[in-house]
């Protein structure tokens, strides 16, 4: 680590999901689990069914006829739908295939936020529909994903909302005064960048140098997110206070 740089033993350590834990983006995976028509409980007719709504809405998005944020929403409405009754499934299935796209160098990080010596929160704008599921499988006690009811079009746990849900889901927690430290890979996080101390970042290098020349002055660390790795896996951060 940089000389100068210490990481925060009370820190909480808030993670992206879609290009920072995984390697991909799972929003397109989930479309096209849906488009397979991936539902055991279902019938072969209502699996078309599915299959072809969910074709239609993607087409309505590329089209410009809605929006990323209403697209998602009628998926998850339309999941919702398709996965009643079954169990938590269809959920654990998906969540289940996505794990095969887990980043191999935060094994070590994950499996300490698994056995909580750091105390970690999952924030992503992936739906909870299957954030929530893949997040516990992880080891995750605390997973702010894209609610599961929400008003149509409204806006995912994304950018502000992302900042703003964390902020809030830390102070109701007692942790509103410890340093953030957060993986993340977009600048769309920029407004929980703003807020945390080190952010490990999982994006083009260009990126990372452009941005960290200009948090430097703020007193914000834009780390390679393979640093968090070295260190935070061999770190203890708040361990048994209630995560």
């Amino acid at each position: 680590m940089p000389k100068g740089v210490a990481v925060p033993r009370d820190g909480v350590v808030v993670f992206d999901l879609d290009g920072t834990i995984l390697s991909v983006n799972s929003f397109p995976l989930w479309a096209m689990t849906m488009i397979r028509g991936r539902f055991p409980g279902l019938t072969l007719r209502r699996r078309i069914r599915v299959s072809l709504l969910t074709i239609r809405a993607l087409a309505a998005r590329k089209a410009g006829l809605i929006s990323h944020d209403t697209l998602k929403w009628r998926l998850q409405r339309l999941w919702q739908d398709s996965v009643r009754g079954d169990g938590g499934a269809a959920e654990h299935d998906f969540a289940g295939r996505l794990a095969r796209f887990i980043r191999p160098e935060l094994a070590g990080v994950l499996a300490a936020v698994a056995t909580g010596r750091i105390e970690a929160v999952l924030a992503t704008a992936a739906a909870a529909d299957y954030a929530e599921a893949l997040g516990r499988s992880l080891g995750f006690r605390h997973v702010l994903a894209t609610p599961r009811v929400r008003e149509k079009g409204s806006p995912g746990t994304v950018g502000v909302r992302k900042r703003d849900a964390v902020l809030t889901y830390l102070e109701r927690r007692g942790w509103g005064g410890r340093p953030i430290l957060f993986f993340t890979d977009h600048a769309e996080d920029l407004p929980l960048i703003l807020r945390s101390r080190i952010v490990y970042w999982f994006g083009k290098e260009a990126e990372r140098r452009a941005m960290a020349a200009r948090l430097q002055s703020q007193g914000i660390t834009l780390l390679p997110g393979a640093r968090g790795q070295e260190i935070l896996a061999k770190v203890r951060m708040g361990a048994g206070s209630g995560c």
